[in-house]
């Protein structure tokens, strides 16, 4: 039995940056991590799922359905993805909705060399902390709505939200436009 208080009636839709480029990220093992701007070129998106906590029994949204979209900006890799109507999608979409899970994660493979070596980064030290720069991932296997992110300015949010203030700004924009048009026919 469920406990989340969601409209089924309503598509549930979330949205967020499972990625931001550039942005370090917390301790994942004696390191820290950036993800530098081009990571992500080359790489096929055509079959990426989206997943609660990186669990693949919760299955979310996946490109290949067409219930994820991904998109590289210069900020980083945003998604968009409509939730079915199964009882942990119906309590995620709650959590989110109200707070209580907010930032989002993502799980790529790097590339090998001939060797069986990963490849596509380099290593530098910052204020005395080891740092993986990443240039290039050979595989983005999954993007995750996480409780415990390894970069903190991850973000997901209900995707109404964000298309109500959206609407408003065009309503905005659309009143002062009539405005000026009114202001126009008077002179």
């Amino acid at each position: 039995m469920t406990n989340s208080n969601v409209d089924t009636t309503q598509d549930m839709v979330i949205e967020g940056y499972a990625l931001i480029f550039n942005s370090l990220s917390n301790d994942v093992g004696g390191f820290k991590e950036r993800v530098l701007p081009n990571a992500l070129n080359n790489v096929d998106i055509s079959d990426v799922k989206c997943l609660i906590n990186h669990e693949d029994r919760y299955v979310i949204g996946r490109t290949k359905a067409e219930t994820l979209e991904l998109t590289l900006d210069s900020k980083g890799l945003k998604f968009k993805c409509k939730l079915p109507n199964t009882s942990y999608a119906k309590d995620i979409y709650e959590n989110i909705d109200v707070g209580n899970v907010n930032e989002c994660s993502f799980h790529a493979w790097f590339p090998k060399d001939n060797n069986g070596k990963d490849t596509g980064y380099f290593w530098t030290v910052e204020q005395g902390e080891y740092v993986r720069n990443v240039e290039q991932f050979d595989k983005l296997l999954d993007v995750s709505v996480v409780t415990t992110p390894a970069y903190k300015d991850t973000g997901v949010l209900v995707a109404q939200r964000s298309q109500d203030l959206t609407e408003v700004k065009e309503l905005e924009k659309l009143k002062i436009a009539i405005e000026l048009d009114g202001l126009r026919f008077k002179t």
